[in-house]
Parts: C-alpha cells; structure tokens; sequence
C-alpha cells in the first residue's frame, strides 16, 4: 500500500513536471514569435522608408538638367513670366497676368471659356499677355507632370511656339486629376500638334531631353507660388491680375467676346 501511494506521488510529480515544462516551452515559444513579430515590423518599416527614399531621389534625379540651362526669349529670367506678345502690345495697354499650372482642371476651364477672347485680344494688341507657369500640383498628386509639362512649354518657347504648344497641353489634359503628362506625350504628340516640325522638333526635343528649361520652369513655380500667396490668402489657380493687381472680373463674364472681356480688363487696369 505504501509501495502504491509512493508510486502515485511520483507520478504526479512527473506530470506536474511535465506540465510545468511544456507551460514553459509554450511561453516561450510565444515570446520568440512575439520577437519574430517585432522584427518582422521593424523590417517592413524599414522597407517603406527606404522605398520612400529611393522614390524621393528618383524624383529628383528625373528633375535633374543634363543640359546646359537656356530662358526662353519672350521670358523674364528672374520671375519666370512669359510674355506671349511682348513685341506686338500697343503701348499703355493693360498687361493680363495668368498664373497656372497645367495639371490644373480649374485652369482648363478657363481656358476653355476664356482663352478664344484672351488671345484675341492680345493677338490684336490691346493686352499684353503673360503667363506664370507653377507646379504645386505635383506634391498633391505625387507626380511630375506639372513640373515635366511647364519645362516642356518653356522648350517650346525656345522654338517659337509658345502659345500653340500651351493650347495643346490644356486640350490635353486626362479626364482623370493626377494621370498626369506622359514623355511620349510631352516630347512627340504634342509637339507634332502645336505644329514643331524640322530642325525646329530637333530642337525642341533636345532641349527637353537634356532638361534645359528645367532651372527656368522651377524658377516660375517658385516665384509664381511667392508672388501669388502675397496677392491672395487662399491663393490657387488660375489666378489673374491686371497690371499686377488680383482681377478677378473675368468670372462675371459668362459669355465672353474679346469686346466685354477687354472693357472688364479696363475697367481693372483704373
């Protein structure tokens, strides 16, 4: 009988053993898969960043000129501004400032309703018409389209077609905000649609290739951006100024000819 009870406490000293030892790998097992857990956190972060960064530095890589820098010749080197008729405006006419930026829905629309009497007037030269190119947009869409299209305009402008090439970018522009400009786009399609032909496409594509109107068109986002945020709080494009005040009669002109929109512009210029 002793010989039994003394068996049946060893036993239950091995299972309690038993038990205790395989609690105790359990617990351990659940702490090496919450460390295993941890790292794998920690890696993922890890990845993101660096993702985040490669992705920042191939940004700025496709930012960078390869090309020696050039300024259109209708242009201001130190705003950006690009006159469209700066040799053909009547002395003492109004000077209409547009600040844009070619992702801009809000500026296609504009362009759209306001852009016929716009460049009649200053075809006419009864107007002098400037254009301020900027690329915020391209921090609210995560792209470069902006920055890619202004560049692309400023070549453009080097080859003399300035004011076909912009038209062709607004006509353009995805249904979708944020598709942004293709290089396909940019370097052949629409410069074969604004009419750059010859020597003249050789030309153009050079100077997008090489980034060469890159210093230049981030020079106008800056300045444009600056400029804009002192006229107006809630400063957004499109944006017009006359003679370098905000105007914004343009907007109560619901059916606009050259005429109304001219005598709306006077009326601005005082």
């Amino acid at each position: 009988m002793r010989e039994t009870m003394s068996q049946s406490k060893s036993s239950r000293r091995e299972a309690l053993r038993a038990q205790q030892e395989a609690e105790a790998r359990a617990a351990k097992r659940k702490k090496l898969l919450g460390v295993i857990a941890g790292l794998v956190v920690i890696a993922v972060a890890v990845v993101a960043v660096v993702v985040g960064i490669d992705r920042h530095r191939s940004s700025q890589q496709a930012q960078q000129a390869t090309g020696a820098q050039v300024t259109p010749p209708n242009a201001d080197p130190k705003t950006g501004i690009i006159t469209v008729n700066a040799d053909t405006a009547k002395s003492g006419v109004p000077t209409l400032t547009i600040y844009q930026d070619y992702q801009c829905p809000n500026c296609k629309n504009a362009e759209d309703t306001y852009g016929p009497s716009i460049k009649a007037l200053a075809a006419s030269g009864d107007i002098k018409l400037q254009y301020w190119t900027l690329t915020f947009l391209d921090t609210n869409f995560r792209n470069d389209a902006s920055y890619r299209a202004s560049m692309a305009a400023a070549a453009a402008a080097m080859v003399g077609k300035y004011s076909d090439y912009h038209d062709t970018i607004y006509k353009n522009q995805p249904a979708e905000e944020g598709d942004g400009y293709t290089d396909e786009q940019l370097r052949n399609t629409f410069a074969a649609d604004a009419g750059i032909t010859g020597e003249n496409l050789t030309k153009f594509q050079k100077y997008y290739d090489t980034k060469a109107t890159s210093a230049f068109a981030k020079n106008s986002a800056a300045k444009g951006l600056a400029e804009g945020s002192k006229l107006e709080d809630q400063f957004g494009t499109p944006f017009f100024t006359v003679n370098g005040k905000p105007y914004t009669g343009w907007q109560s002109i619901t059916n606009p000819t050259a005429a109304s929109l001219l005598a709306s512009i006077k009326s601005a210029a005082g």
